[in-house]
C-alpha cells in the first residue's frame, strides 16, 4: 500500500451512486492495451492475458438462492453487506474463471484466514465500511501476517513505513505496528475510509489508490477526464498490477455472494468470535504474557507477529490477539491485562469475563 498523497480537488468529479456505477460499469471494457513497466508488471499482464483467454464466454452469474441465515456460518453475515459483488466485467470473469479452475486455492485463503476473518468482519462493519474490504488481505497477503513485499510493504494489510505512520502505527527497531495485527487493521481501514472519501464513494478507484497510491490514481482519473472519458477504474491507464488487482477483489467478492452460481464452495466458517483484543500495560513483559495465555509460544507469536521473544514491548499500553478461552484466561491470572469488546454503536468498553463468554459462545 503506496503512501498518500495530498488530494486535488479537481479530480473528485466522479459518479457518487453506487448503484448507478455499477450499471455503468456492468458493460463497460478495458480501454487500451496493459502497460508494461517494471518485470513484476511484465508478468502480471502476462498472466492477466493468459486469464482472459481461458475465461469462457458464456461464463456470467447463475444467482445461487441464499439459504436460511446462519445456514453458512459467517460467510452468510459477511455476503449480506457486500456491495461490489455484482459488478461483471471480462476481467472480472477472467478471474472468477481462474478460481473455478482453482478452488484448492480458494479454500487455502479461507483456511489461512480463518482465525482472523470474524475479527476483521466486525472491526469493518464497526468502522463503516463496505464488507468487500475485507477481501483486501486476502490479495495483498494472502492473510499472512508477516508477508513482505519487495516494495517494503508488510504485514496483513501489507502497508508501507511512510502510511502505516501516517494513520497512527509505530514502526522502530524493537516493534512494527504492520504486523501487529489489530494495530494495522485500524491503520488500514483508517486509510481505507479516508480514499472512499477522495474518491466520493467510487470503491474502485479508492482499491486502486490503495494498491497504486492515491496521487497515481488522482493523475490517470485527471488524464481520462482530459482525454474525454468518463474518469471510472476501467478507463485509467495505471500499472498492470492494479489492473489486475481491483478485478480480482471484484471476483472474489462476487465468488462470496454467490458461490453456489460459480460451482464453488466455501470453507464453512462459524458466525462468532475466534479471537479477541486483550489490553496490557507497559510494564508487562511478552513473556509474562504468552505464559498467561496459556498459548504455545510459537502459536501466540503467529497471532501477534509484531511482538517478539525477548524484546521490551512499545513503552505504552499495547494490544495482543488471542482465542476468546486464552484471554479470559490472561485477564484472569495477569494483572494489567483486559479484554476489549465494542459496543454496537463503536463505543469501546472492557468487557467482563462472564460477558465475553457469553459473547464468544462459550460457558
Amino acid at each position: 500500500m503506496p503512501p498518500g498523497k495530498p488530494v486535488d480537488p479537481s479530480y473528485l468529479r466522479l459518479p457518487s451512486d453506487l448503484a448507478l456505477l455499477q450499471d455503468r460499469l456492468a458493460s463497460r471494457m478495458w480501454n487500451g492495451d496493459l502497460p508494461v513497466g517494471e518485470d513484476s508488471e511484465t508478468a502480471m499482464a502476462t498472466a492477466t492475458k493468459r486469464r482472459k483467454t481461458r475465461a469462457t464466454a458464456d461464463l456470467r452469474l447463475a444467482r445461487a438462492v441464499s439459504g436460511p441465515p446462519g445456514k453458512d456460518g459467517l460467510w452468510q453475515h459477511i455476503r449480506q453487506k457486500l456491495v461490489l459483488g455484482d459488478i461483471r466485467h471480462e476481467a472480472v470473469d477472467a478471474e472468477i474463471e481462474s478460481f473455478r479452475h482453482n478452488p484448492a486455492h480458494l479454500d487455502a485463503l479461507a483456511r489461512r484466514g480463518e482465525p482472523f476473518l470474524h475479527y476483521l468482519a466486525s472491526e469493518i462493519e464497526r468502522k463503516g465500511l463496505p464488507m468487500d474490504v475485507l477481501v483486501v488481505p486476502m490479495v495483498e497477503s494472502a492473510f499472512d501476517p508477516l508477508a513482505v513485499s519487495p516494495r517494503d510493504a508488510a504485514g496483513l494489510w501489507q502497508i508501507v513505513r511512510s502510511t502505516g505512520e501516517e494513520h497512527g502505527l509505530t514502526v522502530d527497531e524493537n516493534y512494527d505496528g504492520r504486523y501487529d495485527i489489530p494495530a494495522s487493521t485500524s491503520a488500514a481501514l483508517s486509510y481505507l475510509k479516508h480514499l472512499g472519501t477522495v474518491f466520493n464513494g467510487d470503491w474502485l478507484l479508492a482499491l486502486a489508490a490503495y494498491n497504486a497510491g492515491e496521487g497515481a490514481v488522482q493523475r490517470a482519473v485527471a488524464a481520462s477526464l482530459k482525454a474525454g472519458r468518463d474518469g471510472s477504474f476501467w478507463t485509467l491507464d495505471l500499472p498492470a498490477e492494479t489492473r489486475a488487482y481491483v478485478p480480482r477483489i471484484l471476483a472474489l467478492s462476487s465468488i462470496i455472494a454467490h458461490p453456489e452460481g460459480y460451482g464453488l464452495k466455501l470453507r464453512k466458517i462459524q458466525n462468532k468470535p475466534y479471537l479477541t483484543r486483550v489490553e496490557v500495560d507497559s510494564k508487562v513483559r511478552v513473556a509474562e504474557v504468552v505464559a498467561g495465555s496459556g498459548l504455545p509460544e510459537q502459536e501466540f507469536f503467529k497471532m501477534n507477529p509484531a511482538l517478539k521473544p525477548g524484546v521490551q514491548p512499545p513503552k505504552r499500553r499495547y494490544d495482543v490477539l488471542l482465542p476468546v478461552e486464552s484471554a479470559a484466561a490472561l485477564a484472569s491470572c495477569l494483572d494489567g491485562t483486559k479484554p476489549v469488546t465494542f459496543r454496537k454503536n463503536g463505543g469501546r468498553r472492557g468487557a467482563t469475563l462472564s460477558a465475553l463468554s457469553r459473547h464468544s459462545g462459550h460457558g
